[in-house]
């Protein structure tokens, strides 16, 4: 679990994208339960939207609206790892176990060859 202080470290490298998995995870669990944290991210984000959309001259301005897509967007990446986290984990037990019982079928073969009799 993230302290508030680690959380607030994280806060302009999640808004620029240059969080991994695992600190992306436990940054988004924690501004979900940190009021304080949330704000803070609330304050930069806004800052931080605020200039790239007077920049780009989008004159969209709905900053909070971008803030809950980008959390959700966040989410999402955070679940869709964890998904091929467990998918790649599924692949490597099935192929483990096919080859266990290919290995065990033809010991069989073998036995009943009489190459080991």
């Amino acid at each position: 679990m993230l302290t508030c202080r680690e959380a607030e470290k994280m806060v302009m490298p999640y808004i620029e994208g240059r969080l991994d998995e695992q600190e992306l995870e436990a940054f988004l669990n924690h501004v979900s339960g940190c009021a304080s944290c949330r704000e803070e991210l609330e304050i930069y984000f806004t800052v931080s939207e605020g200039l790239r959309q007077l920049d780009s001259g989008t004159g969209v301005y709905d900053i909070p609206g971008a803030l809950s897509e980008s959390l959700d967007i966040a989410w999402m990446k955070v679940r869709a790892v964890r998904l091929r986290r467990i998918i790649s984990y599924a692949v490597t037990t099935l192929g483990t176990v096919s080859l266990l019982v290919m290995l065990i079928m033809q010991l069989r073969i073998w036995v009943q060859g009489g190459l080991f009799g």
